[in-house]
């Protein structure tokens, strides 16, 4: 009797579409993700791959004790060379800041930037929920921004 009932619910639940639904088990601290009024992304331009770095395992703990306090802050070339482990491409116009990142499987980051706005997304693929992950990135940008989204998605 129980287990007819339990399947009953769980079967009604999944008909009414209100499965929880996230690809992650639990959020990270970092993740901040955009209100939904942004979506679809008009008006905001990628940010070239060249101008997007991340940050070595090696430097990772301390690229998260430089963003404890902070989503982003500006580093010299020198610093954000040694977090990357080689120098920065050539972009003449743009700083080097080091931004919050967070991801669940191997894929990639994509970087979009309106106004002085940024929002980090990672994509990857997977075939469950897990937890969030930190990855401190090093972005070359033109100004610095005063508000960043950071968040991440999974695809089957």
């Amino acid at each position: 009797m129980f287990t007819k009932l339990f399947f009953s619910c769980f079967l009604l639940i999944g008909l009414l579409g209100c499965r929880d639904e996230r690809a992650w088990t639990s959020a990270d601290s970092w993740y901040n993700p955009p209100p939904s009024e942004i979506y679809p992304l008009s008006g905001w331009q990628t940010l070239d791959y060249t101008q997007v770095y991340q940050v070595t395992a090696a430097q990772q703990p301390a690229a998260e004790a430089l963003l404890e306090n902070a989503a982003i802050l500006e580093l010299t070339p020198q610093q954000a060379a040694e977090l990357i482990g080689r120098p920065l491409g050539d972009h003449p116009t743009a700083k080097p800041y080091l931004a919050r990142g967070v991801y669940l499987n191997q894929g990639g980051f994509s970087v979009y930037v309106k106004d002085r706005q940024i929002l980090v997304s990672h994509s990857s693929l997977g075939h469950g929920p897990v937890p969030m992950k930190r990855q401190a990135l090093v972005l070359q940008l033109n100004q610095f921004p005063q508000e960043v989204f950071v968040t991440c998605s999974m695809a089957e």
